[in-house]
């Protein structure tokens, strides 16, 4: 007998919105995904259509949990994300009056952190984990002591954002040199882009004169398309930069990497993991930091969104 859901969990991407009415055990009993609109009341009535599609039938006081992307207030308020056109919106106040009931709003990242660590690849760990999602832009989420790390402002957890190269490229932030320019999506189908204009991507990943995505360029590395594979190498040893910073500050006992460009695998993560060995304070002094891949896929953050709006719900 299937066990009832004890929330509705919602995750909103660059490219689509995943809904999923989840258990206590985190299996997903039903969900609905659309595409992200990408002005601000549409993106809007998106979410609340998936919302109410799904809680069609479901009892009156069931919680539900958003993921979104960016800068997300404690009071659930979206102030700004570089792959997302919100800026300054009071989500979860539009969601509540929408929908009428309860909403708790968090980042995506931070949501998909938190149902890695409870139930998925860091469910080993004993308090302390950090996550990299590797989607349109790079994510990311803090578990320390056992509990999600938010910050001051609810803003922590920015890892996509850290800085490994001053004089660097800059993504959609507009900030230089940060880890998002060089690991995200966008910045890996940037680099095809680049090496498709100087011929070495003709005849192998496409048919015809059109540059190829970082979705492509992941298939092809997966075929062994050598220029694909190095622009995945090159992705995931600036992940290990970033990474190697990360464990000298916190010290976690593991690191998980999701996302959409996360299903390249070992193409991305053994890359990352020299790179971490080379970047980090004594490594010869201490046990390796484990770097592996998600094993939710990509209904993580609604998985996530669901548990964290399930545990304020019992608060």
């Amino acid at each position: 007998m299937a066990m009832p859901p004890v929330a509705l969990g919602i995750d909103v991407g660059g490219t689509k919105i995943l809904g999923a009415l989840v258990d206590d055990e985190g299996t997903v009993l039903q969900q609905q995904v659309v595409p992200t609109p990408k002005e601000d009341e549409p993106l809007l009535h998106a979410i609340v259509g998936v919302a109410r599609g799904l809680l069609d039938g479901a009892a009156s006081d069931l919680p539900v949990g958003l993921g979104f992307p960016g800068l997300i207030t404690r009071d659930g308020v979206a102030r700004y994300g570089p792959n997302i056109s919100l800026r300054e919106f009071p989500l979860r106040a539009r969601l509540e009056a929408e929908l009428g009931r309860a909403v708790l709003v968090d980042n995506d990242a931070t949501a998909a952190t938190w149902a890695e660590f409870v139930i998925g690849a860091g469910r080993e760990a004993r308090a302390d984990m950090l996550m990299f999602t590797l989607g349109t832009g790079v994510g990311g989420g803090l578990v320390i002591g056992g509990r999600i790390v938010r910050g001051s402002q609810g803003f922590a957890g920015e890892l996509g954002h850290l800085i490994i190269d001053v004089d660097g490229a800059s993504g959609p932030s507009g900030i230089p040199g940060e880890l998002e320019a060089y690991s995200a999506g966008n910045a890996i189908g940037r680099m095809a882009n680049h090496a498709f204009l100087q011929g070495h991507f003709i005849g192998t990943l496409l048919e015809g004169p059109v540059a190829p995505t970082g979705e492509q360029v992941t298939w092809g590395a997966l075929q062994g398309v050598e220029p694909a594979i190095e622009i995945l190498a090159r992705a995931g040893r600036y992940l290990g930069i970033a990474a190697a910073g990360l464990v000298n500050c916190l010290d976690p006992e593991l690191i998980v990497v999701g996302g959409g460009a996360g299903a390249a695998g070992d193409l991305v993560l053994d890359p990352a993991r020299a790179s971490l060995a080379d970047h980090v304070l004594g490594p010869t002094h201490r046990d390796p930091v484990p770097v592996v891949a998600a094993g939710l896929g990509p209904e993580a953050g609604a998985i996530g969104a669901a548990f964290l709006a399930a545990e304020e719900g019992r608060d």
